[in-house]
């Protein structure tokens, strides 16, 4: 009763009510759970959807606002909105850490708080919306609860990857050389490690994520921290 009832309260927060229950149910599940479960049935095909979606309204978006800005600006407003970092908070305002669903083993390594499984979660959750009506009601999803953000009219900010490249270009002809691997982690939440060479400094850079992606920026972050106090 007790999750029932918490699942109501979820969908008045959200201001969207599954027909499908099913969806919903597939949304909140983590891989770990499905498997302990032995079942195929958890958030990662609906998540794989729910990010073009994302993508698609936030672009669709940005074009409409920014109409005399070219496409490197747009990409770099579009990567600050789409990032794990703006998908976890929003999924935190939403309430998503109060009805993902994971194995025991998964909530005891802290799985309802994390990034990672807050992000595909609220992907999925934007996917299973689609499926369960249509794509506008996915976009009045994504509208106002990115609403704060699309809002706000900001210079475009540079990706840490971009602005280390562009800091080290303009002292040298060596472009940063990034070597990324695993290094350790589960099958559904792995670990990267990647350090990054700045070759005029003779100096390298590591830093872990829960994604090759994150991992270089995490590791660009480091190597700009450094170069900025220099």
């Amino acid at each position: 009763m007790a999750e029932k009832n918490s699942l109501e309260e979820f969908s008045n927060k959200i201001n969207y009510n599954f027909s499908n229950k099913k969806l919903l149910e597939e949304a909140l599940t983590h891989p770990s759970l499905s498997k302990e479960n032995k079942s195929k049935m958890n958030y990662q095909r609906l998540e794989f959807l729910g990010d073009k979606i994302l993508s698609l309204v936030i672009a669709d978006f940005l074009m409409n606002k920014y109409l005399l800005e070219a496409e490197g600006d747009l990409s770099k407003r579009q990567a600050s909105l789409v990032s794990g970092e703006a998908l976890s908070e929003i999924a935190l305002e939403v309430g998503l850490d109060k009805v993902i669903k994971v194995s025991k083993g998964e909530k005891n390594l802290g799985g309802t708080t994390n990034k990672r499984n807050l992000e595909n979660t609220l992907e999925a959750l934007i996917g299973g919306i689609y499926l369960d009506s249509n794509y506008e009601n996915a976009k009045k999803f994504i509208h106002k609860f990115w609403q704060s953000r699309l809002e706000k009219d900001y210079t475009p900010p540079k990706d840490p990857v971009s602005h280390l490249q562009e800091i080290v270009q303009s002292e040298s002809k060596q472009l940063p050389e990034y070597f990324t691997e695993k290094s350790g982690g589960f099958d559904h939440a792995p670990r990267f490690i990647s350090t990054v060479k700045v070759a005029h400094l003779n100096k390298e850079f590591k830093a872990e994520g829960s994604s090759k992606k994150e991992a270089q920026k995490s590791a660009a972050i480091a190597a700009l921290e450094f170069l900025l106090k220099e």
